[in-house]
């Protein structure tokens, strides 16, 4: 009895052994693994406009990112797509640490749609280090829409608004106040003359 007792612990403590050891590989590995999404989205400061976003949402580092299918940009237009010509990001990005992102300049709703009609599917290609020190590739698929911002807001941020008023794009108190403030620096600086004359 106690030797089959022996043998079964023998048998079983590696056993118990290896699945532990296992665990916490794939623990590790999945913190060290990154996660790479494709999206369109409003831009936050300007009402019409609409950003492409590649964010590493994972928690390793990618490297050589590259994509199935080119990603759709500067695509003009808010309700059609006008004359201008579009472009695409179709090259590698060497590099995406975790929590960061890249934002670039999409275009309009209407161009948009033009382009990527109901939507595109994207394959994210990248590699990344494994806890054991070792290179190793890695995929994430997006869908790229912009359907849901068909009917999206046309208001711009605050921030927004204030740098247009104080350059004097809106018709705002701003302006008034920086006519006012120029007429007064004028009859300042006359004021100063005519002292320094007299």
């Amino acid at each position: 009895m106690a030797e089959s007792l022996q043998i079964a612990f023998y048998i079983v403590s590696p056993i118990g052994t290896f699945l532990a050891v296992a665990t916490a590989y794939y623990a590790i590995y999945r913190q060290t693994r990154p996660c790479v999404v494709v999206y369109y989205e409003p831009n936050p400061d300007t009402a019409s406009l609409i950003d492409l976003v590649i964010r590493n949402i994972g928690m390793g580092t990618a490297r050589d990112i590259s994509f199935s299918a080119p990603l759709p940009i500067l695509c003009w237009g808010i309700e059609k797509p006008d004359s201008s010509e579009s472009k695409q990001i179709d090259h590698k990005i060497p590099f995406l640490a975790p929590g960061k992102e890249l934002r670039f300049n999409a275009g309009q709703y209407g161009g948009l749609k033009d382009r990527v009609q109901d939507g595109i599917g994207v394959s994210t290609q990248y590699t990344f280090i494994t806890p054991l020190r070792s290179s190793k590739k890695g995929t994430d698929t997006s869908m790229l829409d912009v359907n849901y911002m068909q009917h999206a807001g046309t208001k711009n941020s605050a921030a927004q608004d204030l740098s247009d008023a104080l350059k004097g794009k809106n018709h705002t108190v701003f302006i008034n106040m920086n006519k006012s403030l120029a007429s007064i620096s004028k009859s300042l600086s006359e004021l100063a003359e005519k002292r320094g004359d007299a």
